[in-house]
């Protein structure tokens, strides 16, 4: 089964999703930290990583970013989910080539994790991401 990295910094809201990926069989993995989230994209080798924007040290785009700078990054799926809705981090997103750009309580947990088994099965181009709410 698919592994996923789920990275944000507020246990409240990383939790639920964690709980909802391994109640459909995938195995999660969990960062409260960018550095965290580093450590465990490198070490374990995510299919997926969940990221919301605001965590520390660094805000999850910069550490994205940061990610995309290797190779077995670049076309890994990331799809962000955060409490942003703002155009410009929407934009920067996309930019960043994330799969989709999703806005916390706007989707009921079986949508998100329907647009998450979209993004495992099948990566979408560059050209078509970040088709989130926002």
């Amino acid at each position: 089964m698919a592994k996923i990295l789920v990275v944000d910094d507020k246990r409240e809201s990383r939790e639920p999703i964690a709980r909802l990926l391994e109640t459909a069989g995938y195995v999660v993995l969990r960062a409260a930290d960018a550095h965290e989230a580093f450590g465990a994209s490198q070490q374990h080798s995510p299919d997926l990583i969940i990221l919301d924007v605001m965590i520390p040290p660094m805000d999850g785009l910069t550490l994205l970013w940061r990610l995309r700078e290797s190779p077995h990054w670049r076309d890994k799926p990331v799809i962000v989910l955060t409490g942003l809705c703002d155009p410009h981090t929407k934009e920067r997103a996309q930019e960043l080539g994330v799969k989709d750009y999703l806005v916390k309580g706007t989707l009921a947990p079986e949508q998100i994790l329907e647009r998450i088994r979209q993004h495992i099965v099948v990566a979408a181009p560059a050209s078509q991401s970040a088709s989130g709410l926002c």
